[in-house]
């Protein structure tokens, strides 16, 4: 079994975290804003704000798999079965987490598409 050589630490775990939802937060804003609400009506910069929620998007799924895998590695080489538990559960939520995103970002890809194609169709 292979052991991470830096050991697990909470503070940076915890500012990578903030730095996720932080992201988070400003995908769902910038969704609502350009996607959901008349704004999605102005063709460019729908279409711009859309491109940047999936770079977010892509990002936020790029910063919790590395959280998992941190997690993953904390929890091989903790000796407690408590925090191990944990860790495991944690792990679990962070999965169902980029599971949404995922959701998320096909909705809006898709959204992007069809704004694609209606600017492109005969009328």
């Amino acid at each position: 079994m292979e052991q991470n050589p830096q050991p697990f630490n909470l503070t940076i775990y915890t500012k990578e975290t903030q730095h996720i939802c932080l992201c988070t937060a400003i995908a769902i804003i910038v969704i609502i804003l350009f996607v959901i609400s008349p704004l999605s009506n102005f063709f460019k910069t729908s279409i711009i704000m859309r491109l940047i929620v999936l770079r977010i998007l892509a990002q936020i799924l790029y910063l919790n798999y590395n959280q998992t895998e941190l997690l993953r590695a904390a929890s091989l080489v903790s000796e407690s079965e408590q925090v191990k538990a944990q860790l495991n559960t944690n792990i679990i939520c962070s999965y169902v987490f980029s599971g949404f995103i995922v959701l998320l970002f096909i909705f809006t890809l898709k959204t992007q598409i069809v704004s694609i194609m209606n600017f492109f169709k005969p009328k």
